[in-house]
């Protein structure tokens, strides 16, 4: 199949993941059927046993990044599947963490199909994962009953199936604006009205975490516009420009909102401060040194932990990768998972070379995602890691799509 062909398949599943399905579906339905079969159209059957094998190892076109890669997922999920089975876990709950581990690789499974026309699969991922966040946030404001005055005045409830904290909201929060900004400067009449749409969908998002008082999102996104305006003072000093005036206009047309929401981010910092987390990496750190097993293996796929997070229930998460790697994978499970994402800061380095708004907007929720909860298990956190590869792989730059 087409490296066009599958990306659009990937496009497809995104719009089904944001319109239809949660970050964190609580079962299958006909959405995550969809999607389900969608990904599996784009990826295939031949690569993923090539790789769950290690015979992708035996390729001598594997890039440098893949081999740790390849490695790290062999070890990460035959290792912990066995000590789960070993320790008697629930097959249903082992497979809700196997899952996940599949989305986190699968920048190793979707990049080497993809990169032979990478430009396109950039430019399909990235307007996927766009319009995933949009739909994540226009559905939270759903459930908020469309309350945009709320914003700044009380903490608005995330909701039961947490669309927020879907890493694709903060990339559309992002990449949203940026997008606007650059096709308002650059075309025509048409481009002008797409892209007012593209800024007030971005707006849209940054305000629903505003509205949930996402605390890190929110610095993130303003760190990542930081990057990006110095970066494009010199080279569109006019799309600068038309960003600062939007921020003006903002803060001008609802000071009070702006203002609000900025004392609501203080006093959650004042009251809950890191949400626990320093306790349940205690928790963690305990559980694993209880004996030489867990300590290199981890508890296994399926294992619940007793979480001082959510009140001392037995669930089978964290809310930091760190300590759910180790957690499930013991001391040499994290190693391996370490060797894979360091694997992959060269090509982010050169996609920040190469596509720096691009790159500044994928960050964001990465860092979200393996720092602050769960959502390193979910779909987009794997996709915007592959999108982030592939830019690396791009002959050109963000400018020319």
């Amino acid at each position: 199949m087409a490296a066009s062909l599958r990306a659009l398949g990937l496009f497809l599943a995104l719009a089904l993941y944001g319109l239809f399905s949660a970050p964190a579906p609580p079962d299958i339905r006909m959405a995550e059927a969809g999607i389900g079969l969608l990904l599996l159209l784009a990826i295939g059957l031949r690569r993923p046993l090539y790789v769950a094998t290690a015979h992708a190892l035996r390729d001598p076109r594997l890039a440098g990044w893949e081999t740790p890669a390849v490695l790290a997922l062999a070890w990460l999920l035959w290792v912990p599947v066995l000590r789960g089975a070993w320790v008697g876990w629930a097959p249903g709950d082992m497979l809700r963490d196997v899952v996940p581990l599949l989305y986190l690789f699968l920048p190793v499974l979707l990049v080497p199909l993809l990169k032979d026309d990478a430009e396109v699969a950039v430019r399909l991922l990235r307007w996927g994962l766009m319009l995933a966040g949009a739909a994540f946030a226009l559905r939270w404001w759903k459930q908020a009953h469309w309350g945009f005055g709320a914003v700044g005045l009380r903490a608005m409830a995330d909701g039961g199936v947490y669309l927020l904290n879907a890493p694709s909201v903060l990339f559309a929060g992002i990449a949203l604006p940026l997008t606007g900004v650059r096709m308002a400067t650059r075309g025509g009449l048409a481009q002008r009205f797409a892209g007012a749409a593209c800024l007030a969908l971005g707006l849209l998002c940054l305000a629903a975490l505003a509205g949930a008082v996402h605390r890190m999102a929110l610095g993130l996104a303003a760190a990542a516009f930081l990057a990006v305006g110095a970066w494009q003072v010199r080279r569109a000093p006019l799309a600068v420009g038309l960003g600062l005036l939007a921020v003006a206009g903002v803060v001008l047309a609802f000071p009070d909102m702006v203002v609000g929401a900025l004392m609501q981010v203080a006093e959650k910092n004042r009251l809950a401060g890191a949400n626990t987390r320093w306790e349940e990496a205690a928790a963690v750190v305990a559980l694993t040194i209880a004996d030489l097993g867990s300590f290199l293996f981890g508890q296994g796929w399926g294992a619940l932990i007793a979480n001082p997070a959510v009140g001392g229930w037995r669930v089978s998460y964290t809310h930091t990768l760190p300590t759910y790697a180790l957690a499930k994978t013991g001391v040499l499970g994290a190693l391996a998972l370490c060797a894979y994402i360091l694997a992959l800061a060269p090509r982010t380095l050169q996609a920040l070379r190469r596509d720096p708004p691009l790159a500044w907007a994928v960050l964001p929720p990465l860092v979200m995602a393996f720092c602050v909860h769960t959502s390193f298990k979910y779909l987009d956190t794997g996709l915007l890691l592959t999108l982030l590869l592939l830019a690396a792989e791009r002959r050109n730059a963000l400018s020319s799509s």
